[in-house]
């Protein structure tokens, strides 16, 4: 076997990338052991490699903050589904913010830059066949790849803020970090009817984008941008390198207006927001070919097509609080997404529901408590064509219409920088629709069970100072 050095660690070439970190953080708690056992303060104070730690203190006084976090989501379905099977995936980022304050005197100034490295395979894919991933972290390119490269500007005591780059829409608007809580896509991030009725950017892939927040009033924001759409892009090639605009099939600009405050001692703000996507691409027809019938059926071409609108609306409360320890709290949030062109989308609308306790004992502060629906509907229209085509091959069953998945975990906080995230979901009416052919007959429906676990390496190694 041969070997390769690792943070002075011999590592055998045949792991997987995302082995070697988890590797090399162990393999240095175990070279620094009793400075390390010095250092453990408590629960939530833990600092791993002091002089490691050193090091970035110095950077940050220079303005220089880096980060980085691996996380890894496990998904197992006992039942349901068009087959039953387990599957891992796992993704590394390394990023960094330079304050342009402090390095070149521009105040409110910043450059942003965050690689990210995914691998692994998708349940959903592999055995359920839906297309909803219950494990958000897969897609867009199980490679290596620049996935955000920005200049960021803060104006006027912050009432402007704008951002422009290598970036994804999806990370700006229609979000909330309330549902970054759980592992299956349905929820983690936003409704997933976004990225089915637009052409929508997804992190890790990246564009072409901008975007500016106005705040004319305390409490009030206006939000809006435009991003580039190229579906010619090759993660596996380009890694994020590929920043030609000339095989752009158009644009996408999103527009939000919210009313949003942050609660004392809350851990999340609360907030309501309306938005607007106007996609001005060019795509193809998700179900009639150019003389206006199933291309499905037919086994023709779909028609072309340009432009669509989505609208969508958002909620997030707290609505509990602990009065002796406020960062035990909770929250409760609900985001829908309607599609506003007809049958130019495959989802009529798209939605998501949910729970977030914070603290949900006093002996375990840092844990939370996470429960989540959501919900794609599909139109009339492609759903007959579905089953047009089904029966033209012999199958059974009318389509469903809804798809509908839930999940319940629980986060254990381990330390300051580790935790793990067991989960049970529940996918309704799984669609058929990640297979390379299109079922016979309705799948049942899917128990998943899921095991997710973080270690934020930037603050294993004391890099979190910013």
């Amino acid at each position: 076997m041969s070997y390769v050095f690792y943070n002075r660690v011999a590592v055998p070439k045949s792991w997987k990338f995302w082995t070697i970190p988890i590797f090399a953080v162990g393999a240095q708690l175990g070279f620094q052991a009793p400075a390390f056992a010095q250092t453990v303060q408590s629960h939530n104070n833990q600092q791993v490699l002091p002089p490691v730690q050193s090091i970035a203190t110095q950077l940050a006084n220079d303005g220089i903050y880096f980060n980085s976090r691996y996380l890894g989501e496990f998904a197992a379905n006992p039942t349901g589904g068009q087959r039953q099977g387990s599957d891992f995936a796992g993704e590394l980022n390394i990023g960094a913010t330079a304050d342009l304050g402090r390095i070149a005197g521009i105040q409110g100034g910043s450059l942003n830059v965050l690689f990210t490295a995914r691998n692994g395979r998708n349940l959903a894919g592999d055995t359920i066949n839906s297309s909803v991933p219950v494990q958000e972290i897969y897609g867009d390119g199980q490679t290596y790849q620049l996935t955000l490269f920005t200049y960021n500007q803060s104006l006027f005591n912050n009432k402007l803020k704008f951002s422009l780059g290598r970036t994804e829409l999806a990370n700006s608007f229609l979000q909330s970090p309330l549902y970054f809580n759980f592992q299956s896509n349905a929820l983690c991030g936003r409704p997933y009817a976004m990225g089915k009725d637009t052409a929508t950017s997804f992190y890790p892939l990246a564009v072409w984008g901008a975007n500016a927040q106005i705040n004319p009033l305390p409490r009030y924001y206006l939000k809006f941008g435009i991003y580039q759409s190229n579906p010619t892009l090759n993660p596996q090639t380009s890694h994020g390198f590929d920043w030609n605009i000339s095989k752009s099939n158009g644009f996408v600009v999103p527009i939000e207006l919210g009313y949003a405050w942050h609660p004392n001692g809350g851990t999340a703000e609360n907030r309501y927001d309306i938005g607007v996507i106007f996609d001005r691409t060019h795509y193809t027809n998700p179900i009639y070919d150019a003389q206006g019938q199933s291309y499905l059926l037919n086994s023709t071409s779909p028609a072309p097509e340009y432009g669509r609108v989505a609208v969508y609306a958002q909620a997030q409360q707290m609505i509990y609080q602990d009065t002796s320890a406020p960062e035990r709290n909770a929250y409760a949030f609900a985001a829908a997404l309607f599609g506003a062109s007809g049958d130019k989308q495959t989802a009529r609308y798209g939605g998501e529901v949910g729970f977030v306790d914070n603290g949900p004992f006093a002996s375990r502060p840092q844990d939370n408590f996470n429960v989540g629906l959501g919900l794609i509907h599909y139109g009339s229209s492609y759903i007959n064509s579905l089953y047009d085509a089904r029966l033209a091959t012999g199958g059974v069953q009318h389509p469903h219409q809804n798809l509908i998945m839930a999940e319940i975990n629980y986060n254990i906080q381990i330390n300051k920088w580790a935790s793990i995230v067991p989960n049970i979901q529940y996918v309704i009416h799984p669609d058929g629709l990640a297979g390379s052919t299109y079922p016979s007959a309705n799948l049942p429906n899917a128990f998943v069970f899921g095991i997710q676990f973080s270690v934020d390496i930037g603050k294993a190694l004391g890099f979190d100072l910013q």
